[in-house]
């Protein structure tokens, strides 16, 4: 099945294009949303390896924490919320 966005025609794969988002600081506290497709978590001034606390789509409810996130990282993930992290800043994309 093909999919049509931006004006062009994708085979379903993976890749397809992400179509929009929004930054989140962890300093501003939970943010919840409609599942997402993925997060980009961005690059500190600071080399250090960071931790962040998401809520996955498919456990309501339950917080997971990843350990050892650097920045510049792309993140394929589905979450419903973004609890806490030392990281710097969260673009999630969907």
């Amino acid at each position: 099945m093909d999919i049509r966005a931006f004006g062009s025609v994708y085979g379903q794969t993976s890749s397809l294009p992400y179509a929009s988002g929004f930054g989140w600081d962890p300093a501003s506290g939970r943010k919840n949303f409609p599942t997402c497709r993925a997060i980009y978590i961005e690059q500190k001034s600071t080399p250090s390896n960071d931790y962040l606390t998401v809520e996955l789509s498919d456990a309501p409810g339950q917080h997971s924490t990843a350990l050892n996130l650097t920045g510049n990282t792309l993140v394929p993930i589905a979450c419903t919320a973004l609890i806490s992290g030392s990281v710097n800043g969260v673009f999630v994309l969907f």
